[in-house]
């Protein structure tokens, strides 16, 4: 910023000093013309005696400039004036034999010649003298490299759509880390009631009992948010940036290591281990040491509200039955999966509704907004109005075509300023065939208006403005002004002001110059025929279409799609691993019912199936509830994810419940079948004398 300031100063004192020099030139140029007409005119006022007269103050005054040049010495500036004053000398002195010659021969040449130039010299000097008095005092435009390069400009707004969704993913994954750091702690520590009541028997205090399991939890909470930030730092920021890499240019990306994300990092997973083991541990400890080295009894078996209801109760058989029952029989470990499995499947959601909000805006801006085939850069500073008129509609393959003023400005309200393109639109009545101008609100269509302005709906949101309120805009070039918002339209990147040619013509007091067209062709045209054709006429700079913006915004959000991949990927493991300790849970205290059924009979699918039917049940229920919260959670990322310049789309579309639920199943279809050669392996002997 100091450099900044430096430079902006520097180069201000240079221009304005440049300026006041081609100024004084200027000046000091109508000067010498000025003196040199009142040479001519004082000459060709005078009769000849008078010239006579003259003659002698002329060839005096040339012999003094001769004398001042000859010991002007060695100064430049010396020399040139007194060169200049010996030329204006010797001029005066040669204009003056002319008309002596004139009278002499009794004719009018000279005389004829220096009226001729005295005539040509006023207006010249007429002119250039008002050219000078028009002239304003230089303005200065500072710009930095976002505001001078696109390519800048869109990479800064890459990165803070990232930085955005960055902000909002890691509570989420962070509640359910806390949910896997509960259910395995607590697993742990119930697994090792009878070392516990040992060690409470033998007399061991409770706060030692409970530092145990407490420095086991703060060592891999501690190491694994070490190796997690590692990793972290790593991988998932090179993937993410490598896949910008398809459109920009940029270096081999340098991911120190931070300090302090590792400390934020262990202390959250310190914070949810920490409580876990201590929540788990209060709990068992207040039992007496006789009651802790027996096993823990099962939790006795109770009528669910679902009896009450005949018509559907009766018709379940046995075993169904009895799987609804232990859902309810284990309550915190049903809610608990429930938790999990809805979080999984939200984060899922989200993750695929993020992706079509997101590439959903190429095709809505540029399929149901923008209307035209292409846009035609006409040389606007060379070429009347007429003649570019002319010139393209003499070109075969356009169906229609109009004239529009874009300039880029900005616009302010209440201290906050946007970015925007103004668009001045020569037929507002035609402006339909080119962009789809529809209410925010109700989707009803709009039409430009003489007297108002249509302004689009992110714009208007970020200013904070409705229809009939009043936005600043500063075009380039211009004034600032206040323009009347009469309507506000559906768009979906970038901002636009759009006005009528006989409102910019009534607040800017002149007539736009349009500088682009545009144009929607024929049927079949070869496009890259036509565009050749077309910049062939110097009339035209250039051509861009339609598709080429839509495909470079496309790639433009394509990138996104390997953090939406690594999101769900994410989800995927998070939800495997939230469905494994809670399953490997419910086996675990189940341990001997599920020997028990074995013993009754039961083969080792029928018994996976009475276990693993629980679980399926519970992520579909648990799979419901993520749909809502998927809903939520996707609105309120697709919220924060928008950058300035850009509104997603707010669909959710129903592939996405789809995809999540399907995903939702085969994760815990995976999870049942690494459970099924789990329950094989429970020794029906061993585990009904456990107690003993």
């Amino acid at each position: 910023e100091s450099v900044k300031a430096d430079a902006v100063n520097t180069f201000e004192e240079s221009v304005n000093n440049r300026y006041e020099k081609l100024m004084s030139d200027a000046e000091k140029k109508i000067s010498d013309a000025q003196s040199k007409a009142d040479t001519i005119e004082s000459l060709l006022s005078l009769d000849e005696n008078s010239l006579e007269t003259q003659q002698t103050a002329v060839d005096e005054q040339v012999n003094k400039a001769q004398y001042a040049y000859d010991n002007a010495g060695s100064s430049t500036s010396s020399q040139a004036l007194a060169k200049s004053a010996l030329l204006q000398a010797q001029q005066a002195q040669d204009m003056l034999e002319k008309l002596m010659n004139d009278y002499k021969n009794n004719i009018t040449t000279a005389h004829d010649e220096y009226a001729q130039q005295l005539e040509q010299a006023k207006t010249q000097i007429q002119t250039s003298q008002q050219t000078i008095d028009e002239q304003s005092q230089p303005q200065f435009y500072t710009y930095n490299r976002f505001d001078a390069s696109n390519d800048y400009d869109s990479f800064y707004g890459d990165s803070q759509k990232v930085n955005s969704i960055a902000k909002v993913f890691p509570v989420f994954f962070i509640l359910i880390a806390a949910l896997v750091c509960l259910t395995t702690m607590t697993r742990m520590v119930e697994e090792q009631r009878i070392q516990i009541g040992t060690y409470k028997a033998l007399g061991y205090s409770s706060a030692k009992i409970a530092a145990k399991y407490l420095v086991y939890s703060l060592i891999a909470a501690v190491l694994g948010s070490c190796l997690g930030t590692i990793i972290g730092l790593q991988v998932f920021p090179a993937i993410i940036y490598d896949s910008y890499k398809i459109m920009y240019n940029i270096p081999v990306l340098d991911t120190p290591f931070k300090l302090d994300y590792m400390l934020w990092c262990m202390l959250a997973s310190v914070a949810c281990t920490s409580f876990a083991v201590l929540y788990s541990c209060i709990r068992e400890l207040r039992s007496v040491p006789s009651a802790l080295m027996r096993p823990k009894p099962p939790h006795s078996g109770k009528r669910v509200a679902l009896e009450k209801v005949s018509f559907i109760w009766k018709r379940f058989n046995f075993l169904t039955k009895v799987t609804v029952r232990n859902l309810f029989r284990y309550k915190k470990r049903f809610f608990m999966t429930l938790v999990g499995v809805a979080g999984c499947t939200a984060l899922i959601v989200t993750g695929f509704g993020l992706k079509y909000s997101i590439k959903t805006i190429a095709e809505k801006q540029f399929n149901e907004v923008f209307l035209y085939d292409g846009i035609v850069v006409m040389n606007s500073g060379n070429y009347d109005e007429e003649s570019l008129d002319k010139k393209l509609g003499s070109i075969n393959g356009i169906e229609k075509y109009m004239f529009t003023q874009t300039t880029d400005g900005v616009a302010d309200n209440n201290d906050v300023t946007q970015s925007v393109s103004m668009v001045v639109m020569k037929e507002p009545d035609e402006a339909e065939n080119y962009v789809h101008f529809r209410d925010y609100k109700n989707n009803d269509k709009l039409s430009l208006q003489n007297g108002s302005v249509i302004i689009t709906e992110k714009l208007s949101k970020m200013l904070d403005l409705s229809v009939g309120d009043t936005i600043n805009v500063t075009i380039t070039d211009e004034k600032s002004a206040a323009l009347k918002v009469g309507a506000i339209t559906r768009n979906y990147a970038m901002h636009y002001i759009y006005i009528t040619p006989q409102t910019y013509e009534d607040i800017y007091k002149k007539a736009p110059v349009y500088n682009l067209t545009f144009v929607n062709l024929q049927q079949k045209i070869d496009e890259n025929e036509f565009k050749e054709s077309l910049i062939a006429n110097d009339e035209f700079y250039g051509m861009s279409y339609k598709s080429d913006s839509s495909r470079g915004f496309l790639n433009s959000v394509d990138s996104l799609n390997s953090i939406v991949i690594l999101l769900i990927a994410c989800a995927g493991g998070l939800a495997v691993i939230v469905l494994y300790n809670l399953a490997n849970i419910n086996i675990t205290e189940r341990v001997r019912e599920i020997a028990t059924v074995k013993v009754l009979g039961f083969y080792d699918n029928e018994t996976s199936d009475y276990i693993c039917r629980e679980n399926y049940i519970s992520a579909v229920i648990g799979i419901l509830i993520g749909f809502l919260a998927g809903k939520i959670l996707h609105y309120f990322v697709v919220i924060t994810a928008e950058v300035d310049i850009v509104m997603f789309n707010r669909e959710l579309v129903w592939w996405a419940y789809a995809l999540a639920a399907v995903m939702t199943i085969l994760f815990t279809a995976l999870v049942n079948l690494i459970l099924h050669f789990k329950l094989k392996k429970i020794d029906m002997v061993e585990s009904l004398k456990s107690v003993e």
